[in-house]
């Protein structure tokens, strides 16, 4: 008995002196952009782990990057915490980005400190480089194709410079094609979700290699419950060859879509919102349930590259031509008589051009709806002409 009493004593006494467990801190996933001042070879970064012992520095290729423009660094770091992070550096750097936010930094000789405020999530997508041009149950991907950051499939490869240009055009010919028929407005009003218009992104931004050249238009549910999601491949010469469409989230294979073979896209509630045709030339025909409801989308020339027709019933028909001027950040496009000017950041992509009207005076009477009801005597009482008084 005496021994056993000793032995839960030495056994009480081993747990009560050694070192508690240290609890797992959550962690979130993220990608830090620092932004060259002039092209230089190398990572300009690399993390003094001094600064942030529970921080771990991933390297991922479709996260961790490194190019004439930019260094992409892939990072764990505590959530929810305030961290000041250290990084031995090449001098030149003009800009910490985290997304598309700018982050506080400063010099310290050979280091650079780097302010971070408490995440509570991941943000992996700073190494895009996209403009998004938001509208009424749209929203427009437009992916700038810079031969320095060529990444993944297409890294160390010529720029597939004609497809690239042919889904430029594709993508602002849907967005006139979707703004004659009135099917964003639809979609905004019947709560069904949002169109998304987007081509293909040639720099692997969080692992995201996007080959071969294609574009999309899906309709994304509420909720993110699942989508539909077409892949509009692209040949040599800027023209539709196919579309291999799947759903997400519902785990079902996927189909391809032969030229003359109609996709539907359904919305959230079962119902046809959309159908999309290759035709056997490689154009593109939109229909959808609406009051003119009808368009074709061919090339004015041999390929998309050269510019597109949109042709919707009960409109005239509309030219649109595309540039995009990577160096200044200016992206222009030219609808019939129309031309758009949207400037972009040139290390993010983010929109800076204005997106909102001028704010209405508070006194301003904005109607809502309209009811027509008759009022007694209305046509027993003549209104005075002006000046009769």
């Amino acid at each position: 008995m005496m021994k056993r009493s000793l032995l839960l004593a030495g056994a009480l006494a081993a747990l009560t002196t050694a070192a508690p467990a240290e609890a797992e801190s959550p962690m979130v996933h993220l990608v830090l952009k620092f932004v060259k001042d002039k092209p230089t070879r190398g990572p300009a970064v690399v993390l003094d782990p001094v600064s942030c012992p529970a921080c771990v520095v991933g390297h991922d290729p479709g996260f961790e990057r490194d190019n004439a423009r930019e260094t992409l660094v892939e990072l764990r770091v505590p959530a929810q915490r305030s961290l000041e992070l250290a990084f031995d550096s090449q001098p030149g750097m003009r800009r910490v980005l985290l997304e598309t936010t700018d982050l506080p930094f400063r010099r310290e000789g050979n280091r650079l400190l780097v302010a971070l405020a408490p995440l509570h999530g991941d943000l992996v997508d700073t190494g895009e480089f996209s403009t998004h041009i938001v509208e009424p149950g749209m929203v427009l991907r437009f992916e700038h194709a810079d031969p320095a950051r060529l990444a993944g499939d297409y890294a160390g490869k010529p720029l597939p410079k004609v497809q690239r240009e042919a889904a430029n055009v594709l993508e602002f010919a849907e967005r006139e094609a979707i703004r004659e028929i009135g099917l964003g407005e639809h979609v905004a009003r019947e709560g069904l979700g949002v169109i998304e218009i987007m081509g293909f992104d040639t720099n692997e931004p969080h692992g995201h290699k996007d080959s071969p050249p294609h574009m999309h238009m899906h309709l994304r549910w509420p909720f993110n419950i699942g989508t539909q999601i077409g892949h509009y491949y692209l040949s040599p010469e800027g023209l539709l060859q196919h579309n291999q469409a799947g759903a997400t989230g519902f785990h079902l294979p996927a189909h391809d879509y032969a030229p003359g073979e109609p996709f539907t896209t359904i919305d959230n509630r079962g119902r046809p919102a959309y159908t999309q045709t290759i035709t056997p030339e490689g154009w593109l025909k939109l229909t959808a349930p609406l009051p003119g409801g009808n368009c074709l989308i061919r090339p004015v020339g041999q390929g998309f590259a050269s510019g597109a027709s949109v042709a919707c019933d009960g409109h005239a028909s509309q030219t649109v031509q595309v540039s995009d001027d990577l160096e200044h950040g200016v992206l222009r496009v030219t609808t019939g008589t129309v031309i758009e000017t949207f400037r972009y950041d040139r290390d993010n992509g983010l929109l800076l051009s204005p997106t909102e009207a001028p704010r209405m005076p508070d006194g301003t009477i904005v109607p809502i709806s309209r009811t027509e009801f008759p009022l007694a005597h209305a046509a027993a009482t003549p209104f005075a002409a002006p000046g009769s008084d």
